[in-house]
């Protein structure tokens, strides 16, 4: 069952019609929800999950009589910063939620496709509910409620999964973690654009898709932004193996209604003559790597000289992940991260080693 709601009162209000209109009722007396929070972005930006939408989900829990609620994610960097500007903390505490950071959450074993992975145990003995964002993203094309699954990992399983080839990982992921409520926050989202512009905000879409079937809540998702599901891996990949439920029945506003066409991301971003490029190997911390050197070359008068010089007046090309072809340019070539050495050192391009390396080492080797 999936409903697709359109935000007419409060959004707490409207979360908690939507589920009642599904009849969506918890089978564990304890639940863990696991929004999208993955950095520390504030209130209303596109990278994140409202935490309205899970304070509407716990207003739901409580009207069910669920007294033990837990949210929990894993973010990519600045924990306990990411937890307050992003209104989490201060939401949990008036709900009287514990709000945990799952990097130190205990964890099991579990088997899956490559071999063993683990999960927080609470997600063996909990009812477990995803709350995702309607995003586009670099290498996945949109990042959704089977992406944002990478956040119950450890940082490792998640560097190796961009290593195992990311988009069947992923699927393989949703056949051992099946959330048995999955919601995307289409309130606003994020699209693509031309290499100045890594992504940018959909204003007043005011919509949140839920539903009890992962794989059919992110096809949903994906159609109303427009994208063919053939040409979004995981998702293909994940109807393939018959996970779960695909075609399902649908409820609220019809999707022919709302949809839109998203702008995808492109393989590259580009500030001025600064080229940043990434593969399906490049992990989440490589990937925030661009805007780290940025901001590092403007609190120090001699990182941003050279950063001026050689991404201004200069060609620089920063190559991360495990690029197939290095093009020539008329530029300044640099590998950066632990998956480019092999790479750096066939073709003898300089190289900064690190998982993710240090902005500061990145600027000195510019």
């Amino acid at each position: 069952m999936i409903i697709i709601k359109r935000i007419k009162d409060t959004i707490e209000n409207t979360i908690y019609d939507a589920l009642s209109e599904i009849k969506y009722k918890p089978q564990h007396e304890r639940v863990l929800i696991k929004p999208c929070i993955p950095s520390p972005c504030r209130v209303g930006t596109p990278y994140i999950a409202s935490h309205k939408i899970t304070a509407g989900v716990i207003n739901y829990l409580r009207h069910q009589g669920i007294e033990e609620i837990i949210v929990g994610e894993g973010p990519l960097r600045d924990y306990n910063r990411t937890f307050v500007v992003s209104g989490y903390e201060k939401m949990c505490k008036e709900k009287d939620v514990r709000l945990i950071n799952l990097h130190y959450a205990e964890r099991r074993g579990i088997a899956w496709d490559y071999g063993e992975i683990q999960i927080p145990s609470l997600i063996f003995d909990s009812e477990y509910i995803n709350i995702a964002k309607l995003k586009v993203h670099t290498s996945t094309t949109v990042t959704l409620g089977m992406k944002n699954q990478m956040g119950l990992l450890r940082k490792e399983d998640n560097k190796n999964i961009h290593l195992l080839g990311l988009h069947r990982p992923i699927a393989a992921l949703a056949s051992v973690i099946k959330p048995n409520l999955t919601i995307i926050d289409a309130i606003n989202g994020e699209q693509g654009g031309p290499p100045g512009k890594h992504g940018h905000e959909v204003q007043g879409i005011n919509l949140v898709i839920c539903g009890t079937s992962l794989l059919s809540t992110d096809a949903t998702a994906a159609r109303l932004m427009g994208f063919s599901l053939e040409n979004i891996l995981h998702l293909s990949i994940a109807k393939d193996m018959n996970l779960s439920i695909f075609d399902d029945e649908m409820m609220g506003v019809p999707l022919d209604e709302c949809q839109m066409n998203f702008i995808p991301l492109t393989d590259h971003r580009k500030i001025y003559n600064l080229y940043y490029h990434w593969t399906d190997e490049t992990c989440s911390g490589c990937l925030g790597l661009m805007a780290e050197i940025r901001a590092t070359a403007l609190t120090h008068p001699w990182h941003l000289g050279r950063f001026i010089r050689h991404g201004l007046l200069q060609r620089i090309d920063i190559f991360t992940g495990k690029p197939k072809i290095i093009m020539e340019t008329n530029g300044h070539i640099i590998g950066i991260g632990n998956c480019m050495l092999d790479i750096a050192s066939k073709h003898g391009i300089p190289f900064v080693p690190g998982c993710p390396p240090r902005a500061v080492d990145v600027l000195r080797k510019i």
